[in-house]
């Protein structure tokens, strides 16, 4: 039976040592609590680029480019991926979706545009300014000779909804106009037109021709969407398939990007989180274990004033499970303040220029692009499980082990201690 009394007198009448064994659980667990949520949440921020255009794998090939840039030509980050390559990449097991995309420059009537080829219903990719549409509509599947304009570009070069415009020497008539900025810079560009469209310019263009071998069912960016537990595996396999001069980013290729801390905090979490535990943990069984050594008087005089070894336990575990709860519920209310506080942290993910290639001769063309992501903290019933009962079944095993070893004096070895 525990003595509440007694209980609340070891609390109140040794405030130092109440202090720090309360204080180092809180401490434990608020570490554990900020070190899972920063992991989870770099997690989804190295998602957060491939995310915003439906997929986690996109594909493209490295070439070169005309000496002569005039007309439409490929971009060197974007040599073409033929028709049979996309097919083979579709049946590897793991694939869900793979979005086409053709990526080309042109410098047709001393005008430099930007030009993206989609299948306007696809799940990934460009195809996603569907939601993203200001004025006009979105491109359907039986469109010909229409395209869509970047608003910020339209607006720079007086365009606007059924304004013609010219590409690779076609004319195209403007549907609508769109935010391109709400997606990932990947792929992003001033003018979007069909698929099939931007396949024969490309197949057609003299730039290409003189370098690349395009066939009009090629492409030369894939966005895949494939299981994310596969992602690597598949990753690999493509680049292996494709040869070397393949470029195949995921969510683990921003990682790199950077740095080695932030990988670091990402990769080695757990092993961050155990190693904080325990040396914590090391503690609070040496301040556990001392606290109740330095009682073996007392504990004595309870065993000759008639209190049996399992009632010494119990006010033991009584006692010190006071402590680990009410410096778990500390430690879980500073969690929860701290990942508050790391909520507001935005960090800037490095978009590597061969995703969204623009010449360097042009404004802004070598500036570094960056997608801003605000951490996101995510917290679940397994989490805090996981970081409340840890500190809770050690502590508590800690304390029985030592209150046993105790609990065995005989009462006449009480006689020592005077």
């Amino acid at each position: 039976m525990i003595n509440r009394k007694y209980l609340i007198s070891e609390l109140t009448k040794r405030g130092r040592r109440s202090v720090v064994n309360i204080g180092m659980v809180a401490l434990v667990t608020t570490i554990l609590i900020c070190v899972t949520l920063l992991s989870g949440a770099l997690e989804k921020a190295f998602q957060a680029p491939l995310n915003d255009i439906g997929a986690n794998i996109t594909v493209q090939k490295s070439g070169d480019v005309p000496e002569q840039m005039a007309g439409p030509v490929l971009p060197c980050s974007v040599a073409p991926i033929t028709n049979q390559q996309r097919i083979e990449i579709e049946q590897l097991p793991g694939i869900q979706s793979v979005s086409q995309a053709v990526l080309f420059w042109d410098f047709s009537e001393d005008v430099f545009q930007i030009v993206v080829g989609m299948n306007a219903t696809d799940k990934a990719g460009p195809a996603l300014l569907r939601s993203a549409v200001l004025e006009g509509r979105m491109l359907t599947e039986t469109d010909t000779e229409k395209a869509l304009a970047e608003i910020v570009w339209a607006e720079q070069n007086s365009i606007g909804i059924g304004d013609n415009v010219t590409i690779g020497g076609e004319s195209f008539i403007i549907a609508g106009l769109v935010d391109a900025s709400q997606i990932s810079q990947i792929g992003t560009a001033n003018l979007y037109i069909p698929l099939q469209e931007a396949q024969l310019i490309a197949s057609k263009a003299a730039g290409v021709k003189e370098i690349h071998s395009f066939e009009p069912q090629d492409s030369n960016i894939l966005f895949i969407q494939a299981d994310r537990d596969k992602t690597e595996d598949l990753a690999e396999q493509i680049r292996e398939m494709l040869g070397e001069k393949t470029s195949v980013a995921t969510p683990d290729s921003f990682k790199q990007l950077l740095g080695s801390m932030f990988n670091l905090t990402q990769r080695f979490s757990a092993l961050i989180s155990g190693m904080v535990f325990f040396l914590a943990m090391l503690l609070v069984v040496r301040n556990a274990s001392a606290a109740i050594a330095e009682r073996t008087k007392e504990i004595g005089t309870m065993k000759a004033v008639g209190w049996t070894g399992a009632d010494i336990r119990t006010q033991l575990l009584a006692e010190n499970g006071l402590y680990i709860f009410i410096g778990t519920v500390l430690g879980v209310f500073g969690g929860v303040l701290a990942a508050w506080g790391f909520s507001h942290i935005t960090i800037a993910i490095p978009v590597p220029w061969d995703m969204a290639p623009i010449p360097h001769f042009l404004p802004g063309g070598a500036e570094q692009l960056f997608r801003k992501v605000q951490l996101q903290m995510d917290f679940s019933p397994q989490l805090l499980v996981l970081c409340c009962a840890v500190p809770v079944l050690l502590g508590l095993g800690t304390v029985w082990s030592a209150g046993r070893a105790v609990s065995r004096l005989q009462t006449s070895e009480v006689l020592r201690y005077e």
